[in-house]
């Protein structure tokens, strides 16, 4: 095959994914929305780990690029249902805020959080992931190691106010352990 001949196949691959990719969100919409009612959550690490596990168990040569290609495809479904679930980020936001002594109408242009992750899971990346698939941008961020634990600090540009950054920070907040708001920046 030719370079020509092999990118024409890898076009007619993404064109028969792309209605596929469209009917999974559905299918997420309908999750969120049945979440919405019972109250449940978004994310569910065992259960992801279950079908992760189920779905790559028969790929060999790109093993790792297969289990990497599921657990962003569900990062963006979450991120997706997130974005539908306003009830959960009030709470979550509200809750964060609390602990913190902030207060929300506060002006600032930048939120500061912290949080950790198992630095053997190597996480992070998905964190990261979830920052630039809100289309927020990262100012500042400190990782410090200890004991296996991966101790972050983000500083991101933007307010509570803003779609986008409730929906980024109700997606750390729920799978990310330790969340909490630091500080809100002018």
């Amino acid at each position: 095959m030719t370079l020509e001949e092999i990118r024409v196949q890898i076009d007619k691959i993404d064109s028969e994914m792309k209605p596929l990719f469209l009917k999974r969100m559905e299918c997420a919409r309908h999750v969120a929305e049945a979440k919405a009612v019972t109250g449940g959550d978004v994310f569910v690490l065992e259960r992801e780990l279950a079908i992760i596990e189920k779905r790559a168990a028969d790929v060999e040569e790109v093993h790792t690029e297969y289990v990497a290609f599921l657990r962003h495809l569900m990062s963006v479904s979450r991120r997706f249902q997130y974005g539908i679930l306003k009830k959960m980020q009030d709470t979550v936001i509200r809750d964060a805020l609390q602990k913190a002594g902030l207060d929300e109408e506060q002006e600032h242009k930048q939120v500061k959080l912290a949080f950790t992750c198992q630095k053997e899971a190597s996480d992070l990346n998905l964190y990261l992931n979830m920052v630039q698939l809100n289309g927020i941008f990262l100012d500042q961020m400190e990782v410090r190691s200890e004991d296996g634990i991966q101790k972050v600090t983000l500083v991101l540009e933007g307010s509570l106010k803003e779609e986008t950054m409730r929906r980024l920070i109700c997606q750390i907040a729920k799978e990310a352990e330790g969340f909490q708001i630091i500080s809100l920046n002018a």
